[in-house]
């Protein structure tokens, strides 16, 4: 976060948040809605101006219970989630991903396709959403692992981490066999690039179950 949005935050500590004036869209765009009304379906404006973005990415966080806000120089203007906290994408070499913040991701935890076809991503930076027009691409050099092919270890659980990938020749191309057996209520081990760090169990969820799994406040509401 900014030294001068933090220092207007200590010089005036008490200035009220807003809600309904921002949302994130579904590829990742900055929407303002004029009249406050996103909670009443009022069409966002997408922020084009590059520095304004910028300064939005620099100084977007979380409350402990899951709503995310942009700091605003003192002022919290809490972000109507379309789809998730983050929208991933895939960065320009094609290979790795980022935030749609510009936060590069170097670590999965947990993968979640719903009935829309959408997939989610347990990150280090939160719940990720990828970009739909980025959906080919990736799924292209995703891979399902046998059990004998990654090695988890955990401090919870039920969020394992990849700790390791051994290269020997038994990963698959996710296809239509592995989209029925996720369907069927199975785990698999998928990895991105066959790398470690990016090797996670991918689940089926429903899309209504999204917000409380990866743990989010899609529409923030004043207390």
């Amino acid at each position: 976060m900014d030294e001068q949005v933090m220092g207007a935050m200590q010089k005036w500590p008490n200035v009220p948040a807003v809600y309904g004036w921002l949302s994130l869209g579904a590829q990742g765009d900055w929407l303002l809605h004029n009249h406050g009304g996103a909670r009443e379906g009022e069409t966002g404006q997408k922020i084009a101006n590059e520095q304004i973005r910028h300064f939005m990415n620099r100084n977007y966080a979380a409350t402990p219970a899951g709503e995310w806000y942009f700091q605003n120089g003192p002022q919290r203007v809490f972000v109507d989630l379309v789809c998730a906290p983050f929208i991933a994408r895939l960065a320009d070499d094609l290979q790795t991903l980022v935030t749609h913040n510009e936060l590069p991701i170097t670590r999965i935890n947990q993968w979640l396709l719903d009935e829309q076809g959408h997939l989610y991503l347990r990150t280090e930076h939160g719940a990720a959403m990828l970009a739909g027009r980025d959906m080919e691409l990736l799924t292209a050099r995703l891979k399902v692992l046998d059990e004998k092919t990654a090695t988890f270890t955990s401090a919870q659980p039920d969020k394992p981490t990849a700790q390791a990938v051994n290269d020997n020749g038994n990963a698959t191309a996710l296809g239509a066999s592995h989209l029925q057996a996720l369907e069927d209520g199975e785990t698999l081990q998928v990895s991105l690039n066959n790398a470690s760090a990016l090797t996670a169990p991918m689940q089926w969820v429903q899309s209504s179950q999204v917000p409380a799994q990866l743990g989010f406040v899609p529409v923030p509401t004043a207390r």
